[in-house]
């Protein structure tokens, strides 16, 4: 969801403003105050709007992913410290998951890029769908998400691997399937890097165990 601080900000200093010039000009100096008065304010304010809106969809575009709609990596770090620092307060743990999506090249250079881009979309939404209200999406690169997730339960991550590969099953995703690594905070590491890696590890140890050797089969999506 975009946000709205452009906006504020730009709308509250016009404002400001024209507290300030109604006190200069009609207390201050006396001057006779005239209608326009309003209108310059409405211009100002319509101004100041759509300069915030501008800078409010620009700072959006930024931090997102344009193909999936997820974060891009250059804010993942920051939005893990909001989460980790609000998990510590309420001394909850949190999770980051990994995720690899299996045979992906192979359905790419098999399907084409088109193909390829509809399902990082469709596995996009699938995360999207299942996430909680304080979940952070991010894709990671090429076929890569990283899912940071707040106040887990204890037996989070054999459910989060269950549910997710079911859902790209019912989907008919047939040679797909994806590796997850999951790393803990704070059992696993207190820093992004240090739970990154974690999680890589525990992803490549479970893609070992996929079988490369199925034909892809074009997504039904």
């Amino acid at each position: 969801m975009m946000g709205y601080k452009g906006r504020v900000f730009a709308v509250g200093v016009v404002i400001m403003f024209n507290i300030l010039r109604y006190y200069y000009y009609h207390q201050y100096m006396g001057l006779k105050f005239e209608p326009n008065f309003f209108i310059l304010t409405v211009i100002f304010l319509t101004v100041a709007f759509i300069g915030g809106k501008q800078y409010d969809l620009a700072k959006f575009y930024a931090e997102r992913d344009p193909l999936t709609n997820t974060y891009n990596r250059r804010v993942v770090e920051k939005v893990f410290n909001k989460k980790v620092s609000s998990c510590k307060n309420k001394k909850q743990k949190l999770a980051i998951v990994l995720i690899d999506l299996n045979n992906f090249k192979e359905i790419n250079d098999e399907f084409g890029h088109k193909t390829g881009d509809e399902l990082l979309r469709f596995v996009a939404d699938i995360l999207k769908k299942n996430a909680k209200k304080n979940d952070v999406i991010v894709r990671w690169g090429g076929d890569e998400f990283v899912h940071i997730i707040p106040n887990i339960k204890p037996d989070f991550k054999l459910d989060y691997i269950h549910t997710l590969n079911n859902e790209l099953t019912l989907n008919e995703i047939p040679s797909m399937g994806a590796s997850i690594g999951i790393a803990i905070f704070p059992d696993e590491g207190e820093d992004f890097e240090t739970l990154i890696q974690q999680a890589d590890m525990a992803m490549y140890e479970m893609k070992s165990h996929f079988s490369h050797d199925r034909v892809p089969v074009a997504p039904k999506i």
